[in-house]
Order: C-alpha cells, then structure tokens, then sequence
C-alpha cells in the first residue's frame, strides 16, 4: 500500500509541476519598452512598455518658421518604427517636400504613405520645439520636462518576461 502511495503522490505532484512549467512556459511574452534617455550619460526620462502597432507621435514647432509639426509613426514588431504621415502648416527651412503624397487638408500640407523605417531616434533636445510625445493620442512627455539643448534619444527596446503572474524570487 505504501509503494501504491508513493505512485499516485509521485504522479500528482508531476502533473502539478508540469502544469506550473507549462503555465510559465506560455506565459514567456515579448514586451515592449519604449525608452527615452540622454545620449551620453545613459539618464533615463521615460520608459513606457508598448506594442507593436501603437501610434507614435511626436509634435512639434518648427523653429525657425514657428509652425506645427506632427510626424506620426506606428511601432513595429521588430522593435523599430515606421514614419507614416507629416503633417505641417506651411513649408521653410528644412521642411520636405517630396515625402510620400502630399495632399492638403484644413490647412495643413499632409504627406502620408511615406514608409520609412527607423531604429531609434536622435536629437539635440529644444523645450521650445518639441510640444510633447504622445503614445495613442496620451500624452507621454512633454518637450518643458526634457532637459534643454542636451542629446536625447528614443528607441524601442525587446524584454523578455517569465511567468510574469509568478515572479521568481531568490
């Protein structure tokens, strides 16, 4: 009877550790971190977890024209974002004339289909150009909080998560 025990508990117990395994195994997921930081020192501002096909915008003004302008990208599967559309009011310096179609609605010259493809973005930060990043239409930063003239960059980094329900303690 003893043995007949021994058996049953052995063969419980490898299902429930097998069920957990299981469990954690399906539960390993690719999460997304959008990461904003200085270029030198490595100082974080912001860190947001996204997906794949959120929208991206980055708003701002153009400084030495004093327009908007409103470049909208979606994340990628691959970590990397596509600029789909600009949107800006006028034209000036350094402003393209040539991406995408251009159309032209509620006075604002719009260039979609554009389909370019970046791995990061990196910039000398303005506080009085950047008006704000947003992640599907909410605001994640806006251009005041960053510290000015300094070199920022953004990128969108992979994680991998293990059985995120159970975390693993040592």
């Amino acid at each position: 009877m003893a043995n007949r025990t021994r058996i049953i508990l052995g063969i419980v117990l490898t299902i429930v550790v097998g069920t957990i395994c299981l469990f954690c195994l399906s539960a390993v997921v690719d999460t997304k971190v959008l990461v904003l930081s200085h270029q030198d020192s490595g100082v974080i501002y912001l860190e947001k977890e996204v997906k794949a096909h959120d929208r991206l915008t980055f708003n701002w003004i153009h400084s030495f024209e004093h327009i908007p302008w409103i470049e909208e990208y979606t994340i990628e599967d691959d970590n990397t974002v596509i600029l789909h559309t600009i949107r800006v009011a006028g034209f000036g310096a350094g402003i393209p004339e040539d991406k995408g179609t251009v159309s032209f609605e509620d006075g604002m010259v719009v260039m979609s289909d554009i389909g370019e493809k970046f791995e990061k973005f990196s910039w000398i930060h303005s506080q009085t150009a950047l008006v704000s990043i947003t992640l599907n239409d909410s605001i994640l930063i806006r251009g005041p909080e960053l510290p000015h003239h300094e070199k920022l960059e953004l990128t969108i980094q992979g994680k991998r998560a293990l059985c995120p329900r159970f975390p693993l303690t040592r």
